[in-house]
This record gives structure tokens, sequence and C-alpha cells, in this order.
């Protein structure tokens, strides 16, 4: 059972009943989560408004989102997340055999992802920079990794993302990236249970 309790609708201002009802109409898989961040009326506003607007009007492909957020939520080790995005990623066309590569990746693996022939490049590039942003930022430091070390695998997947996408593309990925990575320490603190329907 979840630490903190999911609120209601009821008890939310008209405003904030908005966001509520499009997060039900586009995130109902999600309600133990944005129900229990709606115990904060600033979080679900900015937070889930704004992944409402990301899904409307980001030129980032949806899959793209979806892979980056599987691998990070793989290394996190977030079973709320894994399993609310795994079924997402299969929905926008990976395989089984895909998604079984991504559930043993292992933050132990090395400073960058191994090209996969599973995958094509634009995919390979966007689960290395998953990779790269959770490995660097909770493994490297933790492990006190050169710096140098960092520096490099930073520059190259930087250059490789220039040539894939464009600035709002490359900003918006990294952002959400991390920000699944904030997702997967909030579910995990809080010990946000399943619903019902997520297996």
């Amino acid at each position: 059972m979840s630490l903190l309790t999911p609120t209601t609708r009821d008890t939310l201002s008209p405003e904030i009943q908005q966001i509520w009802d499009a997060c039900e109409e586009n995130y109902p898989q999600f309600k133990n989560l944005w129900s229990t961040m709606a115990n904060s009326p600033i979080i679900l506003s900015h937070v889930w408004g704004q992944l409402l607007t990301i899904k409307k009007q980001s030129p980032v492909a949806a899959k793209h989102y979806e892979i980056a957020i599987v691998v990070a939520s793989n290394l996190m080790t977030c079973e709320y997340c894994v399993s609310h995005h795994s079924p997402r990623a299969a929905a926008q066309g990976y395989s089984p055999e895909q998604l079984e590569v991504l559930d043993n990746i292992r933050l132990t693996d090395g400073p960058a992802w191994k090209y996969n022939s599973l995958f094509d490049d634009t995919d390979n590039l966007v689960i290395d920079l998953a990779y790269h942003l959770v490995w660097s930022g909770t493994y490297a430091k933790a492990h006190q990794v050169p710096q140098r070390i960092i520096y490099e695998h930073r520059q190259r997947i930087f250059k490789a993302l220039e040539e894939k996408f464009n600035k709002q593309q490359i900003e918006e990925l990294v952002w959400r990236t991390t920000q699944c990575v904030a997702f997967n320490w909030h579910n995990d603190f809080f010990e946000i249970d399943l619903e019902t329907n997520i297996k």
C-alpha cells in the first residue's frame, strides 16, 4: 500500500480538476501515480500539465520517449514505471525480443551502451542517451569514474544527437528522460501501488 494516500477529485479546485480530468482521459492507467501527486495541486498542475503538453505538442516521436523511459526505469529498477511503459513501448512497435534486451540492461555493463542490431541507429542512440544519463548521474559518481570518461561519452552522444534531432527535440528528450529518473525515485519512496489492470 502506498505510503501517501492518493487524493480524490472532489478535494481539488475547479482549475486543478481540469488537469485531473485530462489525466483521467490521457493517462488512466497511471491513476495511482497522478492521484498521489495531486496531494500537491502545484505538482499535479505543473508536472502533469507539462506531460500533457509534451504529449500533444512535442516533435519527438512517442516511440523515442517510451524507449528512453523503459531504459531509464529498468536501470533504476522502478517496477511501477517499467510495468507501465513496457506495454506502451510495445504499442509503439518494439518487439518482445527488443524489450527483453532492455530488461537486461545494467549499469555495470560499462560506460556506454553497446549498439544492438535489433534496433535501428536512432533507437540505439536514444538508448545510449538514456543509459548515459542514468549511468553518469548515479553509477559513475558513486564509483568515482574519472570526469574525463564521462565528458568524452557526453560529447560523443551530443554530437550524434545533433545529427538526428533538432535543438527542441534534444532538449525535450533529455528533459523527459531525466524527469523519468525523478519519477522513479518518487514512486519508489512512496511505494506507489500498481493499478489492478497493470501486470
